[in-house]
């Protein structure tokens, strides 16, 4: 069972204050002493450990406004690494976006040396490399380097500290980041500190997946004992106009105990108000606002404030005389014999695949029934599944045991499966066609028409997708959409962006090589809604119909 020892972290507390002096303006040479914000993180990241005395946290995440003190903290970091830890050949590497970047924080672990005697007895500086020799174990030092050079898979890092991580986006950026991060596996102590201020959704994968990993485990949807993150700013709602709300946000305001005074933020504000993109910049940085270029469409309260009578149906195992899994049959009973629009969402092979069934009601309302797929991985499920939580910070398997998600075995999803399940609600409900994103579907389209079945593209362009994508949303906004609470759905609901063009809105696709984001179970609702809003309620049911259409 992990533990957490006092005296461990107060070590590293003292360190900061006792020793550790400023390095820049008014406060140069004064101690450094800690913000509240910056106190609880150290406590937390030096103060937990395993059972085998090895450190808990491995990586940390901390989402703080501009002129909270970052570049000092990431350097009084660093410099308690090298003296506090003992491990032999101890590698320190201190990350930005660019050398210029690093720099900052380089030299003011330097200053923090020259200004006292303990650390420079022990610690030699070599300007030259940008580096921090330990003068007893010349192995152990602190390098400055930039995340877009070339950094070498050889690397040993016990202790990275990557600092404005919302700006590592380039590819070689994001590869930087893993070798940073994974090369030091044969430590028995690892430690990654990313720290940043907010970025654009849209261009800062690194930073906003870290930052959905800290809301996802605040809010109690993912649990990682390893992983430390805080994000300080301003909530949706938050009038940001008022200094209210920026006590709220800023952490390092002398109200909160910090050093900054709330003046200064009122000048920034003042200087703003005649000019809205220095109004979003304040905001941005000085609040820890996102800066979404693509506005994020639902609001979940509303979301969750839709009807969610049977938020705890799971699918049943398969039996033999069931071809797939399905819901208890007390509960299908409401859906029999309902007209129903199926829309299928097919992803690359390796990735989730949604199909989900849309029932209007006669309050003008729709029933949404989604079942979702993805492949366990031909490594072995526990390591496949877990490496795509990790990634995308979800719980997979807990969503596959309560039977919201159908694994399927191998490294590809099992298209056989997904045509049973399409096979079984033509059976169960009237169900007049398929309704297909034609990405990634004629194949499977192709047997089912040979079948007899009724397949229909429905292209995902504006033009097609804006009235259902508008009908949706206003569905989700009037507590019209009975979307039963699932879990995956819900999770794609929070990822849902649109994009508009000339008055014409559709769901955004989110880059799956740079997002975590998910929209698989919303776009195939939006598919059957293209088709639900247009099919005449006496188009014959697929019993009694074949045929392939294109829309």
């Amino acid at each position: 069972m992990p533990y957490f020892d006092e005296d461990a972290s107060n070590v590293v507390v003292n360190f900061f204050e006792r020793l550790l002096k400023h390095t820049a303006d008014d406060y140069y040479g004064q101690p450094f002493y800690l913000a509240p914000w910056e106190e609880e993180a150290l406590v937390n990241i030096f103060g937990n450990f395993n059972d085998d005395g090895s450190r808990l946290i491995k990586l940390v995440y901390l989402e703080v406004p501009k002129k909270s003190g970052k570049t000092e903290f990431c350097a009084g970091i660093i410099c308690a690494c090298l003296v506090l830890f003992t491990t032999p050949g101890l590698q320190v590497y201190g990350a930005a976006s660019s050398t210029k970047q690093a720099l900052n924080v380089y030299r003011a672990a330097c200053k923090m040396i020259e200004q006292q005697p303990f650390l420079s007895k022990r610690l030699r500086i070599l300007r030259g490399t940008n580096r921090i020799v330990k003068r007893s174990d010349p192995d152990s030092f602190y390098a400055a380097i930039a995340a877009d050079g070339d950094s070498s898979d050889g690397m040993n890092p016990a202790v990275v500290v990557a600092d404005e991580v919302h700006r590592w986006r380039t590819r070689k950026q994001l590869e930087n980041w893993d070798v940073l991060t994974k090369s030091g596996i044969t430590r028995k102590n690892t430690l990654t500190i990313a720290i940043t201020t907010a970025g654009v959704r849209s261009e800062s994968p690194l930073a906003w997946r870290l930052h959905e990993k800290t809301e996802k485990i605040r809010d109690g949807i993912v649990t990682d004992p390893t992983f430390y993150g805080r994000i300080y700013s301003a909530e949706p709602g938050d009038d940001w106009n008022s200094p209210e709300t920026w006590k709220k946000a800023h952490p390092s305001l002398i109200e909160n105990g910090g050093f900054l005074p709330l003046a200064k933020l009122q000048e920034v504000y003042e200087s703003s108000l005649s000019d809205p993109e220095e109004q979003r910049a304040f905001r941005r940085y000085y609040l820890n606002i996102w800066d979404e270029k693509e506005n994020r469409a639902i609001d979940m309260v509303q979301w969750d404030s839709c009807p969610q009578e049977w938020k705890s149906v799971g699918l049943l195992p398969k039996e033999a005389s069931r071809p797939v899994r399905t819901f208890p049959q007390e509960f299908l009973q409401k859906f029999v014999e309902r007209r129903c629009f199926v829309g299928v969402d097919l992803s690359l092979s390796t990735d989730m695949s949604a199909v989900t069934l849309v029932f209007p009601r006669d309050d003008e309302g729709f029933d949404v029934l989604p079942f979702f797929y993805m492949p366990k991985g031909v490594r072995g499920t526990k390591y496949e599944i877990r490496r795509r939580e990790i990634r995308d910070g979800n719980p997979y398997r807990q969503w596959a045991e309560q039977g919201f998600i159908e694994l399927h075995e191998g490294n590809e999803i099992d298209y056989g499966e997904i045509k049973a399940r399409l096979k079984w609600a033509a059976e169960m409900f009237d169900v007049p066609e398929f309704d297909f994103d034609p990405y990634n579907s004629k194949e499977i389209q192709k047997d089912l028409d040979v079948e007899g079945y009724r397949c229909v593209d429905v292209r995902q362009g504006a033009i097609t997708l804006n009235e259902p994508t508008k009908k949706f949303l206003s569905l989700v906004s009037s507590g019209k959409l009975h979307h039963g609470g699932h879990p995956v759905l819900r999770l794609n609901a929070s990822c849902l962006c649109t994009e508009a063009k000339n008055d014409l809105v559709k769901p955004k696709k989110p880059d799956r090589e740079k997002e975590t984001a998910r929209i698989d179970g919303i776009s195939a609702t939006v598919t059957a809604l293209a088709r639900a809003l247009v099919v005449p309620v006496e188009a014959k049911p697929l019993s009694l119909t074949k045929g392939f259409l294109s829309l």
